[in-house]
């Protein structure tokens, strides 16, 4: 028996995003979704949270876009010239003062989402930055500091066209380990876009999982986004083999 987990990413970003993922959410195709804390939409999302007490929500942790929500001493590096975040993380290193900045900074949009009312279910991130080697020891400082114990793995379901390299297995299967091991913590064991699943689902040949979870990214105006909504809304569930069943990060 496989778990199927569909999660919408930036709930909060928008209120036309947040509309579509609580549409997608009331027709029971989406089960979980996690919320940027930082984002402009983010009170919009929480008003509408409590009609969904099935689906599980967690904290997109977010480095890189929006303002941040703690002080911006220390967050320099990584800041625009406006001060909001930005992408410069991926080109910076941490130095034990940014550590303690990102740190800071995550944990004030986790306790914001916790002060809302919200439980958490468990940690994802924006742009997969708790991925990082790198930001590994934040994630973990996290974890302890909230007790979740639920956290997304990294990409492990790749378009047909593409092939998963030994190096890039390996590394991907280190940090499963170090995930799991270092502070127990449960994860899906396969993560993919939905698009590719979607396709491999026309094939019969889905990769067998414990636990597998698909990303989409409703209310967005990125075509391939609009595409993977078009195809969520079709009768891809009336396709799924027996032994899948669907649920959220309650059920992992």
């Amino acid at each position: 028996m496989m778990l199927l987990i569909v999660n919408a990413d930036d709930l909060g970003t928008s209120e036309k995003v947040n509309d579509e993922v609580f549409e997608l959410m009331a027709s029971g195709l989406v089960t979980s979704a996690s919320l940027i804390a930082n984002a402009p939409a983010f009170g919009h999302a929480v008003s509408k949270i409590r009609s969904f007490p099935n689906c599980s929500f967690g904290v997109h942790l977010n480095l890189t876009v929006f303002h941040p929500l703690s002080s911006s001493a220390g967050l320099d590096a990584v800041l625009n010239r406006d001060g909001s975040l930005s992408k410069k993380l991926f080109q910076t290193g941490i130095s034990s003062d940014l550590h303690k900045a990102f740190t800071r900074e995550l944990s004030a949009q986790v306790q914001r989402v916790l002060d809302a009312g919200i439980p958490v279910s468990h940690f994802d991130s924006h742009q997969h930055i708790h991925t990082i080697p790198r930001m590994f020891p934040v994630l973990k400082t996290l974890q302890r500091r909230f007790g979740v114990r639920k956290v997304r793995c990294t990409i492990t379901l790749l378009p047909a066209s593409e092939r998963m390299t030994r190096l890039r297995s390996l590394r991907k299967r280190l940090f499963r380990f170090a995930l799991r091991h270092i502070y127990t913590t449960k994860s899906p064991d396969g993560l993919g876009d939905f698009l590719d699943f979607y396709a491999l689902l026309g094939t019969a040949q889905i990769p067998q999982f414990r636990c597998l979870e698909l990303m989409v990214h409703p209310g967005t105006t990125n075509p391939r986004y609009e595409e993977e909504v078009d195809f969520l809304r079709s009768d891809w569930v009336r396709r799924l083999p027996k032994e899948v069943r669907r649920g959220s990060y309650h059920s992992l």
